[in-house]
């Protein structure tokens, strides 16, 4: 596994006194909304991509975030949007490693 570096995405907490936990939605081309991909998050206000969501997609994108607060009801709140850019391709690696004695 190629080693990338690491995004933080973290989000102010709601103030909902039933709150279950949050979604965090995304979409590589735009448009995020929530049919998008996602992953529920339960315990804090942050995460560490891709290390935390696992089908957090690798590319080197604008990717389209969203996040919501969950009722212990299921019921969403409004999303909060935002877009930024990740990079999480590593370059190729080399080919080989050629050790030769010197004369």
């Amino acid at each position: 596994m190629a080693k990338i570096r690491k995004k933080r995405v973290r989000w102010n907490a709601s103030n909902t006194n039933d709150l279950a936990g949050y979604k965090l939605y995304w979409a590589v081309s735009g448009g995020v909304d929530y049919d998008s991909d996602f992953a529920e998050i339960y315990d804090g206000t942050e995460v560490i991509l891709p290390d935390e969501i696992s089908s957090f997609p690798l590319v080197s994108a604008d990717v389209e975030l969203g996040i919501t607060a969950v009722s212990r009801a299921g019921n969403e709140s409004d999303m909060t949007k935002c877009v930024a850019h990740f990079d999480f391709s590593a370059p190729e690696a080399p080919k080989e490693i050629i050790v030769e004695d010197m004369k």
